[in-house]
Parts: C-alpha cells; structure tokens; sequence
C-alpha cells in the first residue's frame, strides 16, 4: 500500500477547525474502546445461557487480547503507512461487525470471533487515534491527557451503560449491542470531519517529508524501540509498569462481575457495571484532573499497591464498600501509569514511526492482560476465590515494584512534557517521575 500526499503541519489549521477535529477523533476513539467493555457486566448471563464457568469466561476475554495483540504486531504501523482515517474507518465498522455478532450469539464459537473481531479494532484504534491527536494537538500534556481520557473514558462508559442497560431492559444479551450500533453509526458520521493528519517518510525515520510514500506490508513486525540505552530503559520501565497495571483491568474485565455476585451478594447489573466502571471512571479523572508533577512511577506503583491491598481486604471480608474504595485506589494507579507511560512515548516518537512506537507501548499494556488474568481464572478452578485473587494481586505488585526499579536506573533529565523533539533531547528519563 503506498500513502498518498498529507498535509505537513495540521497545528497550523485554524483553531476551531483543529477543536472539531480533535474531538471528532476522541469520540470515534471513544466509541470503539467502549466496544471492548459491553461484555463484562453480560459474562454472567452468558455463563448462564451457554453453560460455562470462569475459566471459559477468562479464554473469551483472552480471545480479544489475542485480537488486541495480533493487530498490534501484525498492523501497529499501518496507519502510518496508508494514513489515519481509513483505519479510523476500519477499526469503527470491526467493531460494528462485533456487535452484531454479539446480539446474535447463539453460542460459544460466535462469542469468540466477536470477542476477536472486538480486539482487532481496538489494536487498529488505540495507536491511530492516539498518533492523530498527537499530531493535531499542541502540547505532548494535552495529547497524552485527551488520548488517554478517550481510552478510559470508552472503557468506563462502555461497562456503565451495559450494566445499566442490563437491568432496565429485556434480552440485555442482545438489546444492549443493537443500541451500541446506533452510536457506532453517530460515530461514522464524527469520521467525516477527521482530517488527514500522517506524514511518513520513505523510510520511517524522523525527517520524513509530507508527500513521500510508504509501503507496507501485511507481516509480523519486531517491536520498536527507541533509539540510545537510556530511551530504551525508560520506555520498557514505563511498558512494564503499564503491564503491572494491566493486570489490574484483566481481572475488572472479566471475573469481577462474578467476584461481585457470588462473593460480595451483589446482583443486579446497574451496580455490577458501575462497580466495575468505577476502576475505569478512577483511571479517567486520574488523567485528566491529576497535576503533571504527580505523574510519576513512583506515586502510580504505591496507588497500585495500595488498591490491591484494599481489594483483598475486601474479598476476604466480603465487604463491597471496602471493594469500591480499593477500585477507586487501583484505578486512579492505572489513570496514572498510563498517562505517565503515553507522555513517555510520545517524547521519544519520531513523526515518521508514531504509530509504531505507540502500538509497541500498547503490546506491553494489553500483553499485560493475559498471563495475570490465565491465573486467575486457573487458580479460581483450583484453589477458590480469596487465594487466586491474593495470587493475582502478588504479580500484579511485583511486576509493578520491577518497572519502578528498572525506570530508577535512568539518568535524570527532563520531564516527558519539557521534552524537545527527538533529534535534540539528550536523555528520556524524567526526574519529575521518579
């Protein structure tokens, strides 16, 4: 495929021009991440329908990291060689495809191919959109705020509104998918305003020149790192401690509804997804309203570590208020690494391989998910609730506890934010993050 000629500087747009624009990718990035999290609260009535058990429950969430996954490696960089809107266009109808699958499952074998579908859009969206509003906002602070509260935001709203639509309507399994095509339709309609925002290079590197072609082809990619020991070593402490926190969303993203019904008495499905939505909506205002000098590894490690405690605590004394405050503290660390590892990221991308350097700090999130979430549902099988969760929670903190010891070893420098472009910084290690 070879990419057409882009405009070189989309900051230079008119303000108001830029505003739609940005927002117009936030909502279509929005949409389709909101895609990825209508199945948590409708696990249980599935498990019910269909005859299955938390490990099976645990293998459907794993088939859309593997769609996650396999994107990512496969067409991480996709978008920087054919452009961000046709796959801005791609990722929205894979998840319209989804959905329709979902509201026709009549089995295990559909829920799984939607499940993959599901994934495959979100490894297409999660570096396309964050790369487009890198490239159309000014300022590093603000791209990685308005990336990630789309991100989250999605996530949060996508387990609310099922749950919520779960226990007012009928046949939740199905109706909750059909209104979720309506706002992927809204969606298509935002697409059209989106400009096109890429500009490659002939060869991927950092001096691109607007109007030269890239071509890419469809293969298994090593992933990228940046460039000098020290870069390399920031960015893999920011990709483990996002890994860590990963473990964190695998286990809200698929047997918490459980955990909460059969543990914790709860029941009905409004609270379910607002219960597990509360991790996501935590992470959210974490990004958004959290000073930047309290981004840092070291504050998300001990929120992490804080919110696992507090989450134990409250499964082995079947507290759900003490659940609830542990989410709100496991997901304002999650808010957190995520929002301090996507400034790092962008800080060390060149215009040429954006997308590609973003999708390989999404590989460690989303690799993040399948070894903690395996355990657990293995473990649950074997050993029971109270210390399958202590054994997720263990990995979670000590993966957590490597990256910050890893992200220590990096010469201080200068923050993400104070970062100048990569051909001029010296080092990519933050001291402000510390």
């Amino acid at each position: 495929m070879t990419l057409a000629r882009y405009p070189a500087d989309l900051t230079a747009r008119p303000h108001a021009h830029r505003v739609l624009a940005v927002g117009a990718v936030a909502f279509v990035y929005t949409v389709v991440m909101a895609g990825g999290t209508l199945t948590i609260p409708l696990y249980v009535l599935w498990a019910s329908q269909f005859g299955f058990g938390s490990l099976t429950t645990v293998v459907v969430f794993i088939a859309y990291v593997v769609g996650v996954v396999g994107t990512l490696l496969v067409a991480g960089s996709l978008s920087d060689a054919v452009g961000r809107r046709p796959v801005l266009a791609l990722s929205l109808a894979l998840t319209a495809l989804s959905a329709v699958g979902f509201a026709l499952a009549d089995g295990l074998t559909v829920l799984l191919i939607s499940r993959v579908l599901s994934g495959v859009a979100t490894g297409l969206i999660t570096a396309t959109a964050t790369s487009a509003i890198a490239e159309l906002v000014r300022g590093r602070r603000t791209a990685a705020v308005l990336s990630t509260a789309a991100n989250v935001g999605g996530l949060s709203l996508g387990v609310v509104a099922a749950g919520v639509l779960a226990q007012c309507v009928t046949a939740p399994t199905h109706t909750v998918f059909w209104c979720y095509l309506a706002t992927c339709a809204v969606a298509g309609v935002f697409w059209l305003v989106i400009p096109e925002t890429a500009v490659p290079s002939a060869d991927g590197t950092a001096d691109g020149t607007a109007g030269r072609s890239v071509r890419w082809q469809p293969r298994i990619r090593r992933p990228v790192l940046p460039d000098g020991a020290s870069r390399v070593r920031s960015f893999v402490a920011s990709g483990v401690l996002v890994a860590a926190s990963s473990g964190v969303n695998g286990f809200f993203s698929s047997l918490a509804p459980a955990f909460l019904r059969d543990d914790l008495g709860v029941s009905n499905f409004a609270v379910i997804g607002v219960g597990v939505g509360t991790l996501f909506i935590s992470a959210l205002l974490a990004q958004t309203v959290t000073p930047a000098a309290l981004v840092r590894r070291g504050i998300g490690t001990a929120l992490l570590a804080v919110g696992m405690i507090v989450i134990e605590a409250a499964l082995w004394t079947h507290s759900a208020p003490l659940f609830i405050v542990g989410t709100v503290f496991a997901g304002a660390a999650v808010g957190t690494l995520l929002r301090h590892g996507l400034s790092v990221t962008d800080a060390l991308c060149h215009p040429g391989n954006r997308a590609e350097l973003t999708a390989t700090y999404f590989l460690f999130l989303y690799s993040g998910l399948v070894v903690p979430v395996l355990v657990l549902g293995l473990a649950d099988q074997a050993v029971g609730t109270r210390a399958s969760s202590t054994m997720l929670a263990a990995l979670v903190v000590s993966t957590a506890l490597v990256g910050l010891a890893l992200g220590r070893r990096t010469e201080p420098a200068s923050t993400p934010d104070t970062f100048s472009r990569p051909s001029t910084h010296r080092t990519p290690v933050e001291e402000n993050h510390e």
